[in-house]
């Protein structure tokens, strides 16, 4: 049986699996699904058409579904998918797509969004990703799975940030960051080597992490004659380095960049 508090406000077209709690002062719209185990703590707002998985977690003053902060959009029919198992923290914002796109925000399984955090309009997320406090996402921003975004930072419209990239605190994101990127901050935000730490977490093997490691120094190396474009099809060629699942996603990410370009190296 669904468990809502007497101060709730939850509309009775809301469609809601059977243990879901909703805590105090929440506010649940008519179009909002909820699976199995969501529990909204306190004081958090679910609103426009948002469809939420299994086993996530909304902490207080929260907000998912309102519409975009877009000036050329108005779309209440847009949506906002969200998997399994995610948790929102506190002030966390989460809006619907809008109809300069495709309409849809989409948030994968088991991401952890802290305090303040703020996933836009139109933006993609996979899973396991992390944004510290504070950490924005522009509209139609793409983050692959296992990425880690710091406290503050920022990240431009329509920047993609590859696979188990991690983005250090305070840091303006303009370009796309290739998969397994290191960023830091500074007077400017550039790309600082792999994150070789998360790879090691995630149990890669140490000469598939040579091998990416051989393939980054090849890619960004400023010294070499050759330009961005031609590493890149002559890495491609590569049948030493080819053969590796992780060289090859950075191989394909670089070559399908957004319209903001690859972030480079020092």
């Amino acid at each position: 049986m669904v468990k809502i508090h007497p101060t709730a406000l939850v509309d009775s077209h809301a469609e809601l699996a059977d243990d879901v709690e909703i805590g105090p002062y929440c506010t649940v719209g008519p179009h909002v699904k909820m699976g199995a185990g969501c529990r909204l703590i306190s004081h958090a707002v679910v609103d426009g058409f948002t469809t939420m998985g299994e086993g996530n977690t909304v902490y207080p003053f929260a907000t998912l579904g309102l519409l975009a902060q877009h000036k050329r959009s108005n779309a209440p029919d847009a949506l906002l998918i969200i998997g399994d198992h995610n948790t929102f923290r506190e002030h966390v914002t989460a809006h619907v797509g809008s109809d300069v796109d495709h309409k849809i925000t989409q948030i994968g399984h088991r991401n952890l969004f802290l305090v303040a955090s703020h996933i836009a309009h139109d933006c993609v997320l996979g899973d396991d990703i992390v944004m510290s406090n504070n950490a924005t996402l522009a509209g139609h921003v793409h983050v692959g799975s296992r990425a880690v975004i710091g406290g503050l930072s920022a990240v431009l419209q329509f920047t993609h940030i590859g696979e188990g990239a991690m983005i250090g605190g305070m840091c303006g994101i303009g370009r796309d960051v290739i998969p397994y990127g290191l960023v830091m901050s500074g007077t400017r935000a550039v790309l600082n080597g792999l994150n070789l730490i998360g790879l090691q977490r995630m149990g890669v093997e140490k000469e598939m992490i040579f091998e990416l490691q051989k393939a980054y120094k090849f890619l960004f190396d400023k010294q070499s004659e050759l330009t961005f474009a031609e590493r890149i099809e002559k890495l491609d060629n590569n049948t030493e380095l080819n053969g590796n699942p992780l060289v090859m996603k950075l191989i394909d990410f670089v070559q399908h960049p957004s319209k903001n370009n690859i972030m480079q190296a020092e």
